[in-house]
């Protein structure tokens, strides 16, 4: 068992020493995105990739972000929150199909790869048009996932209730950076389930987006800041405490 893995480490390690020595096309690069089976090469492939010269390029990177090892994940958010950010390349990543991706990667298991992508469609939110899409896929997405922890048994299915908490958390984090373009009768539901959840963790989130004060004019929200500002965890406090 050591033998197979200290050779399959020494394989890796100079697949990836290999890689990083030579100098590759942006061609060659997408090509092992697209069809490599190797985690390091893919690892490796987008780490190395500084540019995206089409839609289709750009699709094949961010199709990397799902169904893939936990490093390529990784690796790639890294590259589209880089890339994502270069005016030279921001429009490829325009593709509605490329949005339900980044949905999926904003929930990974990997927080390395939630925050990447959170940054990337961070940036996106000034094109009108992908707020357009994404806001509503958000907002029904955080809808969603409070059904299903409603739904769950918190003694029998902790595994998958932590899960659920996970998800939401960072569904929450990027609803943070929407907020401001978000008519309070879109996300009034969500702020008061949030801010009576019974993680802590969740409520933190609701603080946090309540802090930026879009939402100051309605009266129910003092209320719910008030509770909030007094909640019994400080992390939760935190956001309100001179508001």
């Amino acid at each position: 068992m050591n033998r197979a893995f200290n050779k399959s480490f020494d394989d890796n390690f100079n697949t990836a020493m290999k890689m990083c020595e030579c100098e590759y096309s942006n061609a060659q690069l997408v090509e092992f995105l697209s069809s490599s089976s190797e985690i390091v090469e893919k690892q490796i492939a987008a780490l190395k990739l500084n540019e995206i010269k089409s839609f289709d390029e750009a699709a094949i990177l961010v199709s990397n972000l799902v169904n893939q090892d936990g490093k390529i994940r990784e690796a790639v958010a890294f590259k589209i929150n880089e890339l994502i950010k270069n005016p030279k390349f921001t429009e490829f990543f325009l593709n509605k199909a490329d949005w339900d991706i980044f949905m999926q990667a904003i929930m990974d298991i990997n927080s390395n790869v939630c925050r990447q992508i959170i940054e990337a469609v961070g940036f996106l939110r000034i094109n009108e048009h992908f707020r357009e899409y994404f806001c509503p896929l958000l907002l029904k997405t955080i809808s969603d996932l409070f059904e299903e922890a409603d739904k769950m048994d918190m003694t029998d299915k902790k595994y998958i209730l932590s899960k659920k908490n996970f998800q939401l958390y960072w569904c929450l984090e990027t609803l943070f950076d929407f907020a401001e373009f978000l008519e309070f009768s879109k996300v009034r539901e969500i702020l008061f389930r949030g801010g009576e959840f019974y993680d802590y963790t969740i409520r933190e989130k609701i603080a946090k987006i309540l802090g930026q004060g879009f939402y100051n004019e309605f009266s129910e929200i003092a209320e719910l800041k008030e509770k909030l500002k007094n909640d019994g965890n400080y992390y939760v406090r935190r956001y309100l405490s001179e508001s």
